[in-house]
């Protein structure tokens, strides 16, 4: 009778291990062999039926097209708005951490726009930097530095400035979050026996505190990269058209607009190559990633 519950145990036991594979395979493994196949063949717009097998076309395609590389070249401008929304976080963080005086307050206005609708946030923005009704245009002209305004998402000129901060600003509040607990928990007895001997406060920066949070700001880097390889919605929201002179068109949009395009047609084989491109891109900067922390991460 033992035996018989004992081996009812391990076949339930089984079963429920087996759900997340059983997902794994329904949402993670089909769909990755299926992206394969599709990014080898053409169609005639979605219909699966209509598939023709054309190799290496779709890739030859895409690195024939001047527009990708205008993509690959404004997601580097997001890659660079992530580093730069580290380093400010960073610094935030050191004032919120010294016990100021609000430091709860500032956390929970710094994280607001993590949580909230990243669309309603965007939209936010595209009303700030609206051309006629724009409060910074208002504000601007109103402190007499500028006489018009400036049409800040249909400039060539100003749409990259506009969309860089909107990027810092909105990746800053989880930043600022995880950065101000890893500095919380520094010892403080570092900080006194290095004055003792004579560090500086910047040299206490770089020589402590650097190191012992260094994991985290890692996994922030790593994570911030990832999303910035991924940018889609806050451009597309801000400009459906993808902007002046495309400079608002990421490897995602551009994705999204070979799926579909304003024509109504569609390229399923070229999007999905987009794909797998695009997963190269994240393994390739997170391999190196990984290999360059082993010279700045400390996990002792």
């Amino acid at each position: 009778m033992n035996k018989k519950k004992i081996k009812k145990e391990e076949v339930q036991g089984i079963l429920f291990a087996n759900i997340p594979l059983l997902g794994f395979v329904i949402f993670g493994l089909i769909p990755l062999i299926l992206s394969v196949y599709l990014s080898f063949h053409t169609f005639k717009g979605l219909r699966l039926n209509s598939a023709v097998f054309v190799g290496f076309e779709n890739f030859k395609t895409i690195l024939q097209d001047e527009l990708f590389y205008k993509a690959l070249g404004n997601t580097g401008y997001v890659l660079l708005s992530c580093v730069v929304s580290l380093i400010l976080s960073l610094i935030i963080s050191g004032l919120i951490a010294t016990d100021v005086k609000g430091a709860k307050g500032f956390k929970a206005v710094y994280f607001v726009p993590y949580v909230c609708s990243m669309v309603a946030i965007t939209f936010m923005w595209k009303w700030i930097y609206d051309y006629n009704y724009g409060v910074l245009n208002s504000t601007l002209i109103e402190w007499g530095w500028i006489s018009e305004p400036i049409d800040w998402l249909g400039s060539a000129d100003f749409y990259r400035a506009a969309m860089f901060v909107l990027l810092v600003w909105s990746s800053m509040g989880f930043n600022i979050i995880l950065l101000t607990a890893a500095l919380i928990n520094v010892p403080r007895d570092l900080y006194e026996a290095a004055s003792i001997d004579g560090a500086s406060g910047l040299k206490q920066f770089f020589k402590i505190t650097i190191p012992l949070i260094s994991p985290t700001m890692f996994y922030l880097l790593i994570m911030g990269l990832i999303n910035s390889l991924q940018e889609f919605t806050r451009f597309q929201v801000m400009t459906p058209d993808g902007g002046p002179d495309y400079q608002g068109l990421t490897v995602v949009f551009y994705l999204y607009k070979k799926l579909f395009n304003a024509s109504g047609g569609s390229d399923l084989g070229v999007a999905t190559a987009v794909g797998w491109i695009i997963a190269v891109l994240i393994s390739a900067v997170t391999f190196v990633n990984f290999k360059l922390q082993r010279k700045w991460v400390n996990y002792d």
